[in-house]
């Protein structure tokens, strides 16, 4: 437990404070705890089991911006990360694997991959996203099985996890997620796809286009467009006759980035757009293709 391991080399007095925080915490009463520990650390600034107490509380307060500062006072020595993703209390939980989703560190790795497994969907939809953060491939296996997960948050959070990462054997799994009930986990496998467009998942983009349904084409097809692939044009030119402005706009966004002149015609067509995003997105796409402005 958390309070064995901060207390089972302390002094009697401290062992006998950080003892009395602990079980405030547990109470629910997390500013007096945090009064107990702000009081010994003015008599003992340099006490590690306080100092480490400290980003706990401040992690119950959820206050993260504070407990990320007292984080760096916190001496070398044994990792708190592992102790604050384990912590007992739901909130703690949380807002750590929050907190380190924002600077993840390499030695994290373990730890993060662990808290895959936390019953709470925030701590493994945060964790998710520090490995995808870490961009190490170690991490694809635990993130793969969380595509599945009842949590849209989780979900959402892995599929972009998986795309920064990297993996051509992602593609078919990220696919099935453009049809997933949540729009925000549809718009993750979009980009995750996006960023997983890189030469070697070339022929795994095209097979899955081949053999999508129509409505799940547009976004395989933005993807391909990132490799410039002729094969990404019909998609693309059905996307910007749509009746959904934001599919027209995101359309000629692809066709600029896909940068072949066949696809001039139709953003010709969205010049006259009655969206004037679409209109816009167009002007830029076809400067971009007439410039020869893609990579």
């Amino acid at each position: 437990m958390i309070v064995l391991l901060f207390t089972s080399c302390a002094p009697r007095p401290e062992r006998t404070a950080l003892s009395r925080a602990n079980t405030l915490l547990d109470e629910g009463r997390a500013q007096n705890a945090f009064d107990i520990v702000e009081s010994y650390l003015r008599q003992h600034p340099d006490s590690a089991p306080f100092l480490r107490m400290r980003v706990v509380v401040l992690l119950r307060q959820e206050r993260p911006d504070l407990a990320a500062l007292a984080l760096q006072h916190v001496p070398a020595g044994q990792p708190i990360i592992p102790e604050i993703l384990r912590h007992r209390d739901r909130i703690v939980r949380e807002n750590a694997a929050k907190l380190v989703s924002e600077q993840p560190n390499v030695s994290d790795l373990h730890e993060l991959t662990r808290a895959l497994d936390d019953s709470d969907p925030w701590v493994r939809g945060y964790c998710a996203r520090a490995l995808g953060q870490l961009n190490n491939p170690a991490a694809l296996k635990p993130l793969f099985r969380l595509l599945t997960d009842d949590n849209w948050f989780v979900r959402a959070e892995s599929a972009k996890a998986i795309g920064k990462i990297g993996d051509a054997r992602a593609v078919g799994w990220l696919v099935q997620l453009l049809q997933d009930p949540d729009g925000n986990v549809r718009y993750s496998a979009r980009s995750a796809l996006h960023d997983l467009a890189t030469e070697s998942a070339r022929s795994s983009l095209l097979r899955v286009l081949e053999s999508a349904a129509p409505v799940d084409k547009f976004a395989i097809a933005a993807a391909l467009a990132k490799l410039h692939d002729p094969a990404a044009l019909d998609p693309l030119v059905t996307a910007a006759e749509s009746k959904d402005a934001e599919v027209r706009r995101l359309a000629a966004q692809a066709l600029g980035e896909c940068g072949l002149a066949a696809g001039t015609n139709a953003l010709a067509v969205l010049l006259s757009d009655q969206d004037p995003v679409a209109r816009e997105q167009a002007q830029t796409a076809i400067r971009q293709i007439t410039e020869g402005k893609n990579e």
